[in-house]
């Protein structure tokens, strides 16, 4: 029953889902991923952007809703928002070492990369533990 209502969930939120997207502050960023087209788009526009992270689980099931949060090397906030799909991408000030918290079911999972211009993007995965169904 639970999955039967999770994927009810899903197919509602893929109907009616368009990319969530916010430039502000220092950092921009675009959210998405919902159903095979919308990932299809942003892996394509991937190229565009300085991060690509990639939200899943154990399993191999993609998971959204994801609080990330990013700070530069110096420990200023970028970007903190809940990512509403399981493909989030990401552009940076410039150049350097920037640290992702990323936040799912109360269980965070913590990544430094580096982010040089002339390769993009960086990618990372988080992955968090399937749960039982």
């Amino acid at each position: 029953m639970k999955v039967f209502l999770f994927c009810v969930a899903l197919a509602f939120v893929a109907a009616g889902a368009a990319a969530q997207a916010q430039s502000g502050g220092r950092g921009g960023y675009v959210c998405g991923g919902i159903g095979v087209g919308e990932q299809e788009r942003m892996k394509s526009a991937a190229a565009g952007h300085d991060l690509m992270l990639t939200f899943a689980t154990s399993a191999g099931a993609y998971l959204a809703d994801v609080g990330v949060q990013i700070r530069d090397s110096s420990g200023a906030s970028l970007v903190d928002v809940s990512c509403d799909g399981p493909i989030m991408l990401v552009d940076v000030p410039g150049p350097g070492t920037y640290r992702i918290t990323a936040r799912s079911g109360g269980v965070a999972r913590e990544r430094t990369v580096s982010v040089t211009r002339g390769k993009r993007p960086t990618s990372a995965t988080f992955v968090w533990p399937a749960a039982n169904s």
